[in-house]
């Protein structure tokens, strides 16, 4: 599947992994999923890509579904900390409100 590195710019007090992870999110409304790709990913939080049409708002409540190496779905509460339009895409930067334990973040390997 993934083969995991931490982020070497990254100074955060968690190890963060890269990812190139497919998955879906939603915002205030379950029913309307989006395709999304998780870049990395620690116990504490994501880095999305998003299509470029989506707006997204800074404060805003996000869930995260990816399928773990057992393909059993993970969501993941979370809380929208920045977003960055780069013209292709949206990069969002997500926390999330539960700590991961860190065989969740194993199970996505």
């Amino acid at each position: 599947m993934n083969n995991l590195r931490k982020s070497i710019e990254d100074q955060r007090s968690w190890e963060r992994f890269k990812f190139f992870l497919k998955a879906k999110c939603s915002f205030e409304q379950p029913s309307r999923k989006k395709e999304c790709t998780v870049l990395d990913m620690s116990v504490t939080g994501a880095c999305l890509k998003l299509p470029k049409d989506v707006d997204v708002a800074e404060g805003a409540h996000i869930v995260i579904e990816v399928l773990n190496k057992d393909l059993n779905k993970v969501s993941m509460e979370s809380i929208v900390m920045w977003s960055q339009h780069t013209g292709v895409s949206v990069l969002v930067g997500c926390k999330f409100k539960q700590t991961l334990d860190t065989a969740v973040l194993d199970s996505l390997k």
